[in-house]
């Protein structure tokens, strides 16, 4: 079995390169380009660092889902679970600028409700954003031709309209899944992806 890279550091041109291939209509410009290039941003060791551009219109659940579709014959996919169509937080657009997201749950979140989040704040890891979870899957995939998150999903900050927190992962042949919990609930199939702040030091973008 090939292991997944320890780490993933993707350029504005490299993102643009991807999001292209896979059909997501959202652009860098030729400025933003050259201020992310110039920006110091940290290859943390199990994360996959990436910039999106200031048009993040398309980056949201639903639009991206409509890019890519639910079609298996063509990855990566959403799996065909209507039932977040109507749902406000699949509107909500990958917000601009660098992001680095782990690749996998990490091991001490496995199993703990969603209140454990509040736990890792303090060496400053957050909860992703359900459409950010879904860029760094989808873009490792385009990157490697391998998914991550396969027998896992990770807790997001969104929420539906029921007050229930979104769960992305179960990354298999048939597409990534959308799901939701309660607060309460907690499985051995579902932990947290953290995302951290990718400035800091490390290597030089450009």
């Amino acid at each position: 079995m090939i292991e997944p890279a320890a780490s993933l550091l993707l350029s504005p041109q490299e993102v643009q390169q991807l999001l292209d291939r896979m059909g997501i209509r959202a652009r860098f410009t030729q400025a933003e380009i050259e201020s992310l290039n110039s920006d110091k941003v940290q290859n943390k060791q199990g994360f996959i660092t990436f910039p999106t551009p200031e048009d993040h219109s398309a980056l949201s659940i639903l639009n991206l889902r409509k890019a890519v579709g639910t079609d298996p014959s063509r990855e990566p996919v959403f799996f065909d679970h209507p039932w977040y169509l109507e749902e406000p937080f699949g509107k909500i657009g990958c917000e601009p600028g660098w992001h680095s997201v782990a690749m996998a749950v990490t091991p001490d979140s496995v199993g703990q409700p969603i209140y454990y989040a509040d736990s890792i704040k303090g060496s400053r890891q957050y909860l992703a954003s359900a459409a950010e979870v879904v860029l760094t899957l989808f873009l490792y995939f385009a990157t490697t031709g391998k998914r991550l998150m396969v027998n896992k999903h990770t807790w997001t900050m969104d929420r539906t309209d029921n007050k229930r927190f979104v769960t992305i992962g179960a990354f298999g042949k048939k597409g990534l899944f959308v799901s939701s919990h309660e607060v309460g609930y907690s499985s051995r199939g579902l932990g947290i992806c953290p995302r951290v702040d990718p400035h800091g030091g490390g290597s030089i973008m450009g």
